[in-house]
């Protein structure tokens, strides 16, 4: 009987697939079924890990160097991939980067990077998958936001991150708004605290890490696995009714306040 949840015979694109985030999505996405491109500015890292996920799952994966804040790059390795398995049917555009800085008080390179890499290429990827899943008439773009500046405004020095996170969850709902017709549905997820290399220096720190766990509702860092699963339901036909959608895994942080009463 098939599910509404098997991607067999789809291939998935994963931006950033060679650690953390990504690759944990590329995990979840190959164990339904999909074939993986796996995608990533980190030429060795990317291989090893398309290696390890073909070797562990069975699937056809691939990795694929490619600066996504350069537009002819993009093109050509989306190209490649497309010529490859014929098609693509899913997009992750997770490749991202975070430098701390205010606008009163920061380094014009840091503004530079974080904006190139989170928004410009962010928009290349889908650009240039984009004309693909045109041509298809079907595909399901899933963005990564995150919870701040996507859904809540954090402080601590995160402006510049959180800027391009509040513009990815624009530009997913303009891409909804425009693509829906042609059968590509479109969404964002808004990570929380999870447990990554990015965020290692707050894992680290057990005083900072407890200020944000007594902020997080379920009380616990949030797990790759968390993230990846819903990523997999956005690409299945489990979600061939959503679209436009910037959805929270955030263990709660963004929309419950509890409260301690005893």
């Amino acid at each position: 009987m098939h599910s509404v949840f098997d991607l067999s015979g789809r291939v998935a694109l994963v931006t950033g697939g060679a650690q953390g985030l990504g690759a944990a999505i590329a995990r979840a996405l190959a164990d339904q079924g999909a074939a993986i491109a796996l995608v990533d500015v980190q030429a060795e890292a990317v291989a090893a890990a398309a290696a390890e996920l073909s070797r562990e799952t069975g699937r056809a994966v691939e990795d694929h160097y490619c600066d996504t804040r350069d537009r002819a790059q993009v093109e050509g390795c989306v190209s490649r991939i497309a010529e490859r398995f014929g098609r693509i049917d899913i997009l992750v555009n997770n490749a991202g980067i975070h430098r701390r800085g205010t606008p009163t008080d920061f380094q014009p390179q840091d503004l530079e990077d974080v904006l190139a890499v989170n928004l410009t290429g962010c928009y290349h990827v889908a650009g240039a998958v984009g004309k693909v899943m045109l041509a298809q008439q079907r595909g399901s773009v899933i963005n990564v936001s995150a919870l701040g500046g996507g859904l809540a405004g954090l402080g601590r020095g995160g402006s510049i991150y959180a800027m391009t996170k509040g513009g990815i969850v624009a530009l997913t709902r303009d891409l909804a708004a425009e693509w829906g017709k042609h059968g590509i549905r479109v969404n964002a997820i808004a990570p929380g605290w999870i447990r990554t290399p990015m965020t290692q220096a707050l894992q680290n720190d057990p005083q900072r890490a407890g200020k944000v766990l007594e902020r997080v509702p379920l009380r616990r860092w949030g797990e790759p696995a968390d993230v990846a699963g819903v990523v997999a339901f956005l690409a299945s036909d489990a979600a061939a009714y959503v679209t436009g959608c910037t959805i929270p895994i955030d263990g709660g942080a963004a929309n419950v306040i509890a409260l301690a009463m005893e």
